[in-house]
Order: C-alpha cells, then structure tokens, then sequence
C-alpha cells in the first residue's frame, strides 16, 4: 500500500539523504547467475549454469566450464562448454498491455531474459572450483562495473577409505533473481533450494565475484547531514523532526541498497532511524524497503539497480570429520521502480483453525512459519489479499498465486501424503485461498519444510509482486496419549491400588484426545479409531482371556504392572502413531482379625460380648485403611449376624466356639477369619451344712471350746465340668452371747478347700461362717458367690458354790453371763427331790427357800444337750 510522503520526508530528500548521481548506461548486460551440478556416478558431474541478461544489451557469447583443483592460482585442468538447453526463458515483469514480445516492456523499464547451460566433467577426488565469466555486467548503483564470474566449488576427496560424490543445493527455480522492487514498499526475495544428500547447508550474505577469489568492487553509498526541521503534528500543533545524519559509507554484502529512513517517536519530537537490510537465514530471505527511486536513470541506467548475492556453503560429517564439501553462490539483480498507485500483495496469512490439533502459526515480516505435529490431522487455511482490492472502492486486481508445482509429491515437500496435502482455489480472482490438510506421519518428525510463493498482481504496467517462504516444521506430537485408570479406587483410595490375592479390579483404557484424520478417498474427516491391547510387565499375572478390549476386570495373585498400548487404525502410520501407557496394581497380604471373649468361662445363659478386629500385617500395605464387615458363626449364632461385636448367650455346656470372618471393601478379595472359644458352665448353688457341736471329751457339750464340722453341699460338685475352681472358708464372730456387736476380723480356714477340717472356737458368742465359690473370669452371675451359717458358742462356766445372803455378791446360781438362757434348769438337794425347775432360766435361783448344802442341777439346752453338777449353797 501506497505511503503518504511526509513534510519531513521530502525535506531529507531536499537535504540529499537519499540523492545520488545516476551510473553512466554500459553497454553490457550480463545481470547475473549461478552454478550447481549434480553427480552422475564414478566422478562425473553434470554442471548447470543460469545466466540473468538484460535484454537492453547484447546477446551473449558461448561459456566455457573451467575446473581448477587446487586453488584460483592453478591452470584449469578440466575444461567443456556450456550448451544451451532449451529457447530462452523470457522474463514477465509488466502486464500483457505493455508487453507486444519477449524481452519488450514500457518505455525506461528494463526487462530480462534467462538462459539455461549444462556441460558434463569428470572431477576425479580434489578440491575443485568449477567456474565461468564473461564481460560484462551492467551499470549498477553498489559495485562498479566488472567482468561476470560464476562459480561453484566442490570438495570430492576421498575420506579415509570412503568415496566422496555430491549434489549441490538446487535452486528453485520460480525463485527469479531478477526483483523489481516498489519504491518505499517493503519486499521480499526468497533464495530457496533443495539438497539431495542431506547435508548441512549455511546461508550467508556474499559479494558477486568479479574473477576466482576477487569480490566485486563495492561503490560508495551517499550519506546526508543532521536535520532538525519544524513538522505539523497530527491534531493540530507543531513539532520537530530530528536526524543525526548518516556518513557516506561503501555498500557491502549487509547493505547493498539505499533503504532511508523510519521515523520513530510521537509528536512533538519525532526521530529518522536508518532502515535495516534484513536477511532470515532460516527462511532463506531477504526483506527490506527501498529507500530512493531516481526516475532519470532509464533502462540502460544504473542508478536503480542493486547487485546482491547468497553463498550456501555446505557441511557433511563423513567418518566423524565435518568438511565443507562444496558452495554454491546466487546472484540477484534488484531494480528500484516507482509502482505508483498501485501496492504489492499482502503476506500471505496462514490461520490453523482445527482444535486441539497443537498446530501454530506464526506470520512474521519475512516468513510465514506453520507448526504441525506428528500423528494429528490439522486445517491449515491461507489467505491471499492485495491491499488494493481491501479499500473503498476495491481495485479489483487480480491476483496469481505461484507455487512448486509438485508440491503434493514431491518428498521434499508433502510427501505424497506424508506429511499433508494442500489444495488451492480461486487462483486468478480477488481472493485466492489454499488449505492444508496436516496429518504428518512420525516418519517426518524433524522435517523442516520451506514452501516459496509468489504473489502476484495484474496492475498495469508494472504488477506487484509478492514474494513469501511458508517454513514447515514437523514436530513430534503423539498427543493422543494412551491412558490406564483404576475403574475403583482400591484399598484405602492409596495409590497404587491396591488389592488381595483373589481380589479384582476393573482397569478402564482411555485416548485422553482422539485425534480426528483426513479421509483423502472421500474428502471427510471423521474421528480417529483407536485400538487397545492389553498385556503385563515380566513376572505379572492376572490377565483376562481377552485382552484387546478398552476395559479389562484382572485378578491378580502378584504385585503386577500392566501395560496398554493404543493403536490409531485410519491415516498416519499406525504402528507409530500408538502410544502406551501403564498402571500397577499391588497386592498386599490378606488381613489378620483376631477374635476375643470379654470373660472365657460363663455360666449357662449368660451373656458374653464377642469382639473381632482386623488389621494389616507389617511390611507391604501396612499403611493401607480398609474397610471390614464382620460376620460371626456359631452355636446360637442367628444368621447373617454382623457386627465388631456380638453378644452371645450360650446355651450348651463345655466348650462353645465361636468364627468370626472379616471381609474388606469388595471386590478387593481381603478376607480373614478367627475362633474364639467360651467355656460354659453350670448356674453354681453355694450350700454347706453344720454338724452338731462336741466338747473337748467328744462328747455333745454347751461349755466352751466348741468343735464344729462343716459338710460342702454346692453344685455341682468337684470334678464335674464347670466346678468352682476355688473355695474360701472364712469365721467372723459379729455378736458377744449377750448379742452385743463386736469388731472381730474374718478368719480364714479350711485352707481354701471345698472340704475344710473341723473349726474348734474358744471364745463365746455369735459367728458368721462363710463359704465363697470362685469361678475365675466367670460371669457376674456365676464367678463369685457365698453362703453363710450362724453358729453360737455359749459360755456356760457353771459355779459350785454360791453365797445368797442378800449382799448382791454371788446371790444367785448363774450359768451364763446372759440373763435369759435357752436351757432348761433342773435342781435336787442330795436326797434327790426336785426342789427347783425353769424353762429358759434367768439364772435367778439363790436357794429359794432351802437350807445350805449340797444340790445337784441338770441343764437340757434347746437341742437337748444335758449338762449336769452340784453347787453348795453357803448361808
């Protein structure tokens, strides 16, 4: 598009920045060239040379090849003509109305024409420069004027033992080194080239040759003084335009051309900065934007026009040596035009519009740059505009795209398929577009793949032409990752998962992004298919039958890792295109439950709680929290009982057994079991009987020391199953015979035997004796129980003589310190008449009306135990 020429513009071209004298028109026409060759077996090569002429010139004389082995100063040793191949190509620059023939243009426009020369050696091994020249070149602007000289070199040695051939880079061949480039617009010119041998090639910027080893002589470029000068702002006001000017200096390989100025910065001071020569040597271009047009200099004239040129040097490591096995050098003639109204083409734009496809794009001032990943299709879609044709009204121009016409076959390019295809529409219309459908096979992954086109208008007389490289890159990009999942989460939710021997898991297979594939046979795009297959790392097992489904269920009975592999089955190469993945499942030992009674012995219907617990063994999956459902078995044990505890009552004497099984979170196969065993004993009755007392003679008395005998009579009885297993006999006299309380402490005796020895007492008064029954870690009902008798020692100190003379001191006959006995009192005097007699005798007789002397008394207790003796009676 067309720039407004600013105040401050036109004054740098007043101050002469940009000014310089026209070249004086020569009469040579020789623009440029290039050399490559290609190699036909057993050193032979055959050697192509592309001459540029200007058709304001002369036809050109016949070209010899020279080939020299061993530097510029040896003779050549090797000489054949170049042959012309073909009529000659004559250039297109203008459009059809300006243009009656060949080599014919408007009025002060050069035009150009091409020649095409082979001519075949044979190079045995050494260091060749392959070369032609002729007299002479034009007039240019940046070198003065010189011989033509071409030249290619190649470094055929031997390496060691191994036979060295090459194959130059290639041209391409709609790469015109001849640019008309619009005045003030910016331009691209692509240096592209293909290489057969796959070795190494560096771009670099290069002086033309004038001879072998001598550089054109570069001219001096004009410069300009420093500038300050009043400029009107946008909006209204005024600021200043500052340059610091720029010496003369001699144009060089890196700055060829007179580019001007950019004017950087906001009003109201804004700043000229030199225009940069900007050469891509990725891309192989250069883009830059003429800075200075003189419209005096005619066809024949020099002062538009540049010379430039690209060397390509290229690498080969051959035995592990890196060398340079040969260069090739192109020239390329600039010619400064003023386009006028009309504007090249725009760039063109690449967008990549399939989601998920991780395809980029990036459109940068010289390069079109496309990214696409192995193993995934992707839309690519490129929009060719003219600036022209985007404004009110439209200019309607017409626009050509220029393309490598194999560019689907051939292998450095789509691939047949391998890496793509593109298609164009709408060539020669307003709007042509292009789409790539991606879909590289892993095969290309690394490939870097530089497309030139050519965009070009049919404005009138000189068409805008566009010039572009799309840089193709191939990375590797099997994002349509295979993936395992566990379809549960295991014991504890732990990772990994974790089953028990005989336990299941269901593990789900997955494509985390299905890709979507071209169809070429039916122009469709359908979602990509995907197979899966199963299998399991050396020392696993647990597989099912099948394993070529998405889900598999596996068991298995060892730590196993198991592996899936997806396979793309439609476009790419499928058996590349696949990816794997893995899960492992843990097996851990199956759980320790333990199973207890809260009493081991009970009696007969009693209750005892049961209590299971289950925990992980030490070592693998100690860690692991599982859940457990308890189930308990047994004897009374109602069905489906469950539970970490039970209550049970056991109704069968002996030994009750009781299972518990614990089973974890199914379907994970964790199970254990446990027993418990109660001892269930008979309800015990504590019971013992009192033998009748006997006195020191053994014989039945009422007078202390009292021997008393005991009988055990509990049930059931020692050596029955379920028995006491342990008695206690204790005596605690509570009551003195006048039923006093007393603080006495409890006795044992019997030494804790079921049956114990006699229990002689020698103090009178009231005893508690007691039989405890222990049953050991028996139930409350049954571990401990007692029974207890009242036994009474009387204290019957019978006197013999007593005084009742009514000073209350032995007044009365007193058989015990009671006052009321249980006994029946009996008295006779010595001729064996009754004289007294009571029931129950309160020890009140004093000789109640008999005279002293002797009397005889008989006491009968309550269970008939007779004591009998005499007492005096003293008056």
């Amino acid at each position: 598009m067309r720039k407004i020429l600013h105040s401050f513009t036109m004054l740098l071209f007043a101050c002469g920045l940009l000014m310089g004298s026209a070249q004086e028109a020569r009469a040579s026409h020789l623009l440029g060239g290039d050399m490559t060759y290609v190699s036909l077996g057993n050193n032979q090569y055959r050697v192509k040379f592309r001459l540029y002429r200007d058709c304001s010139g002369i036809t050109p004389s016949a070209f010899t090849l020279s080939c020299k082995n061993g530097g510029c100063s040896a003779a050549a040793s090797v000489t054949a003509p170049f042959v012309q191949q073909g009529a000659v190509e004559a250039g297109n620059p203008f459009c059809a109305a300006v243009s009656a023939g060949p080599c014919q243009g408007p009025v002060g426009l050069p035009n150009y024409d091409v020649y095409n020369y082979t001519a075949t050696v044979t190079l045995t091994p050494g260091q060749w420069i392959l070369s032609t020249d002729q007299n002479a070149r034009p007039a240019l602007a940046n070198i003065q004027a010189g011989d033509l000289y071409v030249e290619a070199t190649l470094d055929n040695r031997n390496q060691g033992s191994t036979a060295v051939a090459n194959n130059s880079p290639q041209f391409d061949p709609q790469d015109i080194p001849i640019q008309y480039a619009c005045w003030k617009q910016r331009q691209t010119i692509t240096f592209s080239s293909t290489e057969a041998d796959g070795d190494s090639l560096v771009y670099s910027l290069a002086a033309p040759l004038q001879s072998c080893g001598t550089p054109a002589t570069y001219n001096t470029m004009p410069g300009s003084g420093a500038v300050l000068a009043p400029i009107n702002c946008p909006g209204g006001g005024q600021g200043f335009f500052s340059f610091p000017g720029m010496p003369s200096s001699l144009y060089s390989p890196t700055n060829p051309i007179r580019l001007g100025l950019d004017t950087v910065g906001t009003c109201p001071l804004r700043t000229g900065v030199a225009r940069t020569f900007n050469f891509n040597q990725q891309s192989r271009t250069i883009t830059f934007t003429p800075g200075y047009y003189d419209p005096a200099a005619g066809a024949a004239g020099g002062g538009n026009k540049y010379q430039i040129a690209v060397l390509i040097t290229e690498y080969r490591r051959i035995n592990g040596v890196r060398r340079i096995i040969g260069t090739v050098r192109r020239e390329a003639n600039i010619i400064v035009i003023d386009c006028g109204n009309n504007s090249t083409p725009n760039p063109v734009q690449a967008n990549a519009v399939t989601t998920n496809s991780n395809t980029t794009t990036v459109n940068t001032t010289d390069t079109t740059r496309i990214d696409v990943r192995s193993c995934n299709y992707s839309r690519v879609e490129l929009n060719f505009t003219d600036p022209d044709n985007l404004r009110t009204p439209s200019a309607g121009q017409l626009l050509t795209v220029t393309l490598p016409p194999n560019i689907n076959t051939d292998p450095r390019y789509l691939d047949s398929g391998d890496v793509g295809t593109f298609s164009l529409s709408g060539n020669g219309t307003t709007n042509p577009k292009g789409v790539f459908f991606f879909q590289p096979s892993p095969t290309t992954v690394g490939r870097t793949i530089l497309l030139s086109f050519k965009i070009e208008d049919n404005a009138c007389p000189i068409k805008g032409v566009q010039n572009r490289v799309l840089v193709i890159r191939v990375l590797r990009g099997n994002f349509a990752t295979a993936a395992a999942t566990i379809g549960s989460p295991g014991i504890g939710a732990q990772t990994p998962a974790s089953i028990c021997p005989g336990g299941s898991l269901t593990i789900q297979g997955n494509v985390l992004r299905p890709d979507s594939i071209r169809r070429i046979a039916n122009n469709t795009t359908v979602l990509q298919p995907y197979s899966f297959q199963w299998s399991v790392a050396p020392g696993g097992n647990g597989l099912p039958a099948v394993t070529n489904t998405q889900n598999i269920s596996v068991n298995p009975t060892v730590t196993t890792r198991y592996l899936l592999r997806i396979t793309p089955q439609l476009g790419f190469a499928q058996g590349l295109c696949g990816d794997t993945t893995s899960v492992l499942v843990r097996v851990v030992p199956q759980p320790v439950v333990t199973a207890t009674a809260s009493l081991p012995t009970v009696c007969l219907g009693s209750p005892v709680t049961l209590t299971a617990a289950a925990t992980r063994p030490t070592g693998t999956g100690s860690n692991l929290n599982d859940t457990y459902t308890y189930t308990w078995t047994g004897a009374g044990v109602p069905a489906n009982t469950r539970g970490t505890t039970y209550t049970a009552r056991p109704t069968t004497l002996g030994v009750n057994t009781y299972t518990v099984a614990a089973n974890g979170a199914s379907p994970y196969g964790c199970t254990a079991t446990a027993t418990v065993q109660v001892l269930v004993v008979p309800v015990i009755t504590t019971k013992f009987i009192t033998a009748d007392s006997v006195g020191t003679n053994g014989k039945y008395t009422n007078n202390p020391p009292i021997t008393f005998t005991f009988t055990n009579q509990t049930t059931p009885g020692v050596g029955v199953a379920g028995a006491p297993t342990a008695y206690a006999w204790t005596y605690q006299r509570f009551k003195d015979v006048q039923e006093a309380p007393v603080g006495d402490p409890a006795v044992a005796f019997g030494g804790n035997s079921a049956s114990p020895g006699p229990l002689k007492l020698t103090e009178a008064g009231y005893y508690r004796v007691r039989l405890t029954v222990t049953v050991p870690a028996a139930s409350a009902s049954c571990s401990t129980l007692f029974s207890e008798r009242i036994v009474f020692v009387p204290d019957l100190k019978v006197p013999n003589i007593i005084t009742p003379n009514g000073d209350n001191q032995n007044d009365y006959f007193r058989v015990s310190s009671v006052n009321v006995t249980n006994s029946k009192i009996e008295i006779y005097n010595r001729w064996g008449r009754k004289v007294y007699e009571q029931s129950n005798y309160a020890n009140n007789w004093g000789g109640d009306n008999q005279p002293a002397g002797v009397y005889y008394y008989l006491l009968t207790d309550s269970k008939g135990v007779q004591t009998k003796g005499w007492v005096e009676v003293v008056r």
